[in-house]
């Protein structure tokens, strides 16, 4: 099914909003289409060249990023420079930018402690990290980093358990 067609009065909306910067979903909520629609359209305009006509990043742009990251949300700056996502994400890691601080030692022999507690009551990594709402990546590095002794759930005759129970089921399904 054909869509509608542009008027050339929504034509020069389109090109007049999106250089002044509007992004594709208030163009549609101007417009009342899609914002797909509005996208494809700007593409056959070719006004897709904002984020592709630029290669290499200006002094100036990499200390805008360097002092904002993790200040602004992406997408404003992805407006200010005139850059995509991937583009700001990608400078910001070569630039070892991070948008979370890194733990003190305090904080993470606190974190240590804690999650050595709960595996003496014999929680397994991964609720542990479900209880502290940490990553389990945290919850492994801390155990390399402070050398904690943690059951791996896979090692567990409960996990055994788990994983026959589980199995007996699938195949009872499976023959049935």
């Amino acid at each position: 099914m054909a869509g509608r067609f542009y008027s050339e009065k929504e034509v020069s909306t389109i090109k007049s909003m999106y250089a002044n910067g509007c992004s594709d979903e208030e163009i549609a909520k101007t417009l009342n289409r899609s914002i797909v629609a509005i996208k494809r359209k700007r593409q056959r305009l070719d006004l897709a060249l904002r984020f592709v006509e630029k290669k290499n990043w200006e002094n100036w742009e990499t200390e805008y990023l360097k002092q904002n990251y993790g200040k602004l949300d992406i997408t404003d700056m992805m407006d200010h420079l005139g850059r995509s996502y991937n583009s700001i994400v990608i400078k910001a890691a070569k630039n070892n930018l991070r948008t979370k601080k890194r733990c003190s030692l305090d904080e993470r022999k606190k974190q240590a402690d804690d999650i050595q507690e709960l595996a003496d009551q014999g929680y397994y990594a991964s609720e542990i990290s479900k209880m502290l709402k940490i990553n389990d990546k945290t919850v492994y590095s801390r155990i390399i980093e402070f050398g904690l002794t943690i059951i791996d759930g896979h090692d567990t005759e409960r996990y055994h358990l788990k994983m026959e129970k589980t199995s007996k089921i699938f195949w009872s399904k499976r023959r049935g």
